[in-house]
């Protein structure tokens, strides 16, 4: 059974992971473009 306080935190480093992983593309591309 997942408690509240861990359910919130898996979910903030789950959105986390996926802004860094879309920040990390963007830079990538942006740089890769210029």
């Amino acid at each position: 059974m997942v408690t509240e306080i861990g359910f919130v935190s898996l979910l903030v480093a789950g959105l986390g992971a996926l802004a860094g992983g879309l920040v990390y593309l963007a830079v990538r591309m942006s740089r890769g473009n210029w």
